[in-house]
């Protein structure tokens, strides 16, 4: 489908004007057919069915267009969806080819900023009202993170028993990351409209492109943030284990200082040899027994003072 502005709104038309701004959204059989029309060379149909293949992000500026291939997140679902879509900007006109669409999330998004009426209706107006669209809910999903975090930061701190503790926080890690590496991929598409800003707009500047590149790197920082205090708590929850089993180790190097000597007594008169006196004593026994314990109380009370128990 393509749209022109004209009286400062978006109007369904059946071919490119090319002294108006124009808009293509399309599938990929639809620019094989229409790629001549358009002015697109041929090689981005390549680029384009290679995209579906390797799925990667891609940003490439060349003498008179753009080419970008980016993957959309929709924020408002927790289970990860492929978005595929690439981006062509020549001179007054914006080509958005969608190559995957789960649920039809980024078609909705592209065909309700076209609703858009305002006084002085640009190319880039439209593109940043689509990319403020693809991230929303950013500012409850880093507060979601951020929660979970505190929480993980609460149950370490208070030495809380959670199995698996080291898997839950590279699992965080892992979302974190991938969220990370998307609004960089959002942040390089916004550098490549502001270097190449004259391939979209007549002006010196694309100010609504700048304002959506100014609350990216925000949520970049944010990101980054997180993923720090994840790295934070995974040395503290780590040194508190390595704390516990410095008590273990404790409390056994004490039991088995305090039963040292009793292994002493036990294997000394376990010799019995002929001449030992204790071993016809009446009370040897009992003796034994007593010192025993007199030995026992005397390591307590000498680790009490020392504070090892």
């Amino acid at each position: 489908m393509y749209y022109a502005i004209e009286n400062n709104k978006f109007v369904q038309v059946k071919v490119i004007d090319g002294d108006k701004k124009n808009i293509a959204l399309l599938s990929l059989e639809e620019l094989k057919r229409d790629y001549e029309k358009l002015g697109v060379k041929q090689e981005c149909i390549t680029w384009c069915e290679d995209e579906i293949k390797r799925f990667s992000n891609r940003f490439e500026v060349y003498e008179d267009f753009s080419f970008s291939s980016m993957e959309f997140i929709n924020l408002s679902q927790s289970k990860k969806n492929d978005n595929r879509v690439v981006f062509i900007i020549k001179k007054n006109i914006f080509i958005a080819i969608i190559l995957e669409d789960t649920n039809r999330f980024v078609e909705s998004i592209l065909k309700e900023a076209l609703k858009i009426e305002a006084n002085n209706l640009t190319l880039d107006r439209y593109i940043s009202l689509v990319f403020n669209r693809m991230i929303d809910g950013t500012e409850d999903l880093i507060d979601k993170y951020e929660d979970k975090i505190l929480a993980l930061e609460d149950k370490v701190i208070n030495n809380s028993n959670q199995k698996d503790m080291n898997n839950y926080i590279f699992k965080i890690k892992r979302i974190l990351s991938y969220y990370l590496k998307y609004y960089k991929s959002l942040n390089r598409f916004v550098d490549l409209i502001k270097e190449n800003y004259e391939i979209i707009t007549d002006s010196f500047e694309c100010r609504y492109m700048e304002i959506f590149g100014t609350r990216v790197e925000r949520f970049i920082s944010d990101i980054e943030y997180l993923l720090d205090a994840l790295i934070h708590i995974q040395d503290l929850y780590t040194t508190s284990l390595d704390y516990s089993l410095n008590n273990i180790m404790k409390v056994f190097t004490v039991v088995t200082t305090i039963f040292l000597p009793l292994t002493l007594v036990t294997g000394w008169y376990g010799m019995n040899f002929k001449n030992m006196p204790e071993l016809t004593w009446k009370y040897g026994y009992l003796g034994v027994i007593v010192f025993s314990v007199i030995v026992v109380l005397l390591c307590i009370v000498f680790f009490k003072k020392k504070k090892l128990i």
